[in-house]
């Protein structure tokens, strides 16, 4: 067996420079020609075959010594559209910023297959590397998972992990696992509620949608606290809500917005069923009529408990027991990982990394000044690696 922790030492500073190549030409969504021939090449050069999806995904296959089960590992690709303000020398120009530490995620997974390729006598079966696009935006893992990622070859388990300061509880330089619910499906309403408009010293004579909209809102904060088990976890919000010019006029129509987050399939179906059903019949009772548009994004992330386990060890293992931590709670933020994870026994990890700013403050994803700690990028390289070594043998 070869030594991985002197491997991953190695090629330290090659992931760190892939991914300050990545950070400076950030992409979005699918559209991501530059990100994608970068690591076509890459991948080229550490000879690992790969093939192309439709929405510009990139899935490769390192083959072990001999027949056996089969791992996957996923780093997303793209971009957010914030205009960078981190003052780094490597920073990007072009109007979008890797806020959200998908360059390193790349770059780490980048660096897991360098080295697992160089040393397929240490394993069996295969080992699957996803490339994935527009996890913030359409959900590429979606299509990724429809177009066979999973299935050709089969794989047996499935492990990612997201670098940054998510939870506040994963330190800098730790790994941070949860079992069963890590993170929120998202779903998203748009409602236009049709009453007849008047003078507004005549509302008699009108059927105010105004006051019907606020109504439903105030019912739709009910569902929560009323028809959810406590202890779940969800969360609608109405976000926009738009109506009327002047103060003397009734008008014809409102429209609002908002979004919902629950941490498992069952809350996320019963919120669908009661918001689509729920507001046209308080509309009716209003003598009003209402349209109700329900978009299903991404489902919850739910952790399968074993391969956290796993995940776990493998952690326990790069970073020592002292730094793996058992994450408390998990959040009403969203991934679209959980595709992987519903279609096979997978885990969905932690990487905790931040650095603070010029000003001494230490800013969040998605922020224009967001920035990690290259020196933790050693950690999920190796992660990956020990993954693949402890379950394919």
């Amino acid at each position: 067996m070869f030594d991985l922790k002197n491997e991953v030492l190695l090629n330290e500073e090659l992931v760190i420079q892939w991914r300050r190549t990545l950070h400076a030409m950030p992409e979005l969504g699918s559209d991501l020609p530059k990100t994608e021939n970068f690591i076509c090449e890459r991948l080229t050069e550490m000879g690992i075959p790969y093939r192309r999806y439709s929405n510009g995904g990139i899935s490769a296959v390192i083959e072990g010594n001999g027949p056996g089960k089969t791992i996957a590992f996923r780093a997303d690709m793209d971009a957010l559209p914030v205009r960078e303000e981190t003052g780094l020398p490597f920073a990007s120009t072009n109007g979008a910023m890797h806020a959200c530490g998908h360059d390193a995620h790349v770059a780490m997974l980048l660096g897991a297959a360098k080295i697992l390729s160089s040393h397929t006598e240490a394993f069996t079966g295969k080992v699957v590397l996803i490339f994935q696009p527009a996890e913030e935006t359409t959900g590429g893992a979606k299509t990724m998972v429809e177009e066979g990622c999973l299935t050709d070859p089969k794989v047996d388990r499935f492990i990612s992990f997201h670098i940054g300061r998510i939870f506040k509880d994963v330190p800098n330089g730790c790994i941070g696992v949860k079992k069963g619910s890590m993170m929120a499906s998202i779903s998203a309403f748009y409602v236009t509620v049709h009453g007849v408009g008047g003078h507004g010293a005549c509302p008699h004579e009108c059927v105010d949608p105004i006051l019907v909209s606020c109504e439903m809102i105030q019912s739709l904060q009910k569902l929560v606290s009323r028809e959810l088990n406590p202890v779940h976890g969800a969360a609608v919000t109405v976000g926009m809500i738009s109506g009327g010019k002047v103060e003397n006029v009734i008008p014809d129509e409102v429209q609002f917005m908002g979004t919902v987050r629950a941490l498992t399939q069952e809350d996320a179906a019963h919120l669908k069923e009661r918001i689509t059903t729920m507001l046209p019949r308080i509309a009716e009772a209003n003598r009003a009529t209402a349209d109700v548009r329900y978009v299903s994004y991404y489902p919850s992330t739910e952790n399968d408990p074993d391969v956290t386990e796993f995940l776990k060890n493998c952690a326990e293992k790069v970073v020592g027991k002292e730094n793996v931590v058992d994450i408390a709670e998990p959040t009403t933020g969203t991934e679209d990982v959980s595709y992987y994870i519903r279609t096979v026994p997978g885990s969905f990890g932690i990487l905790g990394s931040w650095k603070a700013h010029d000003d001494g403050k230490v800013y969040p994803h998605h922020n224009a000044k967001f920035h990690l700690d290259e020196s933790t990028f050693k950690v999920g390289t190796e992660l990956y690696v020990q993954c693949a070594l402890d379950y394919c043998q």
